[in-house]
């Protein structure tokens, strides 16, 4: 009998670590938003559109890549940012350089937000951590404290990963410099960290357009387009107003770039690594 027994401890530990990635975590596993580069306070007739669409769509978790605001630290702005927005939602914002540039705004992003600069989301299976580029003293930088904390958290048991941050790490154009290959060496140790933890999608925002590319497994995706002035200057080069919307389904996510149109410009899926 004890070949039986064996074969039943055998099969109990392989459930068990198929499952591993769930336990501890509900079963939310709710469709989301994205939109970046808002610039409210300049603007926010785009805005207001894409709530419309996500209210259509029974979506009620918006991730906003940074940029909220036009004027770093400007309460009214971000009163004015609350008041559109509604409280039904919930916002996860990766704070941008006209949300954060001084110590100052950061402490104004800190207290009207209620959150921290950086910080993880859960729902089921999914981490979705957003980072700040934006830290008084470490710009265009993820280091420090803050790297460390990135990897504890990434140590935690997902089945989908997705990072959200401001500066995109590999930009497409027009903050080549700028952004956080501005110092390669702490992008690379970053992107290395990412990719040695199986990571499935990384957001920014910063360039006014939209652009996707894959690097060593990771969808890299670059979504600034929610309204302030475009930097590209065609369409093709990503020159378009745009959000994202992410659907979950049987076997991942399904993304859908749309225009405020209401045309899809991209569509791709995310399925476990």
């Amino acid at each position: 009998m004890k070949p039986v027994r064996n074969t039943r401890v055998i099969l109990i530990l392989a459930v068990f670590l198929f499952f591993l990635p769930l336990l501890g975590h509900g079963t939310d596993n709710r469709s989301f938003a994205i939109i970046g580069d808002t610039g409210i306070g300049a603007s926010d007739v785009h805005y207001r559109t894409f709530l419309g669409k996500i209210k259509s769509e029974g979506i009620d978790l918006i991730v906003h890549t940074g940029d909220v605001i036009d004027k770093p630290g400007s309460k009214e702005e971000w009163g004015k940012f609350f008041d559109i927005t509604g409280n039904k939602l919930t916002v996860l914002i990766s704070p941008g350089n006209h949300d954060v540039r001084t110590a100052k705004s950061l402490k104004v992003y800190e207290n009207l937000t209620g959150k921290n600069p950086y910080f993880t989301f859960t729902m089921g299976d999914t981490q979705m951590i957003i980072l700040c580029t934006e830290l008084p003293g470490e710009g265009s930088r993820i280091t420090g404290k803050q790297l460390a904390w990135l990897s504890a958290e990434l140590e935690k048991p997902f089945r989908y990963r997705f990072v959200f941050l401001h500066r995109p790490p590999f930009p497409a154009m027009y903050h080549m410099g700028t952004s956080l290959d501005r110092f390669e060496k702490d992008r690379d140790i970053l992107h290395s960290l990412l990719v040695r933890h199986s990571v499935n999608m990384v957001v920014a925002g910063h360039e006014h357009l939209y652009n996707r590319a894959t690097r060593d497994g990771i969808v890299y995706v670059i979504s600034g387009g929610g309204g302030a002035r475009l930097h590209a200057f065609t369409e093709e080069q990503g020159g378009f107003f745009h959000y994202i919307i992410a659907k979950r389904n049987k076997e991942g996510y399904v993304l859908r770039v749309y225009d405020f149109e209401g045309k899809v410009r991209d569509e791709f899926q995310i399925k476990m690594r």
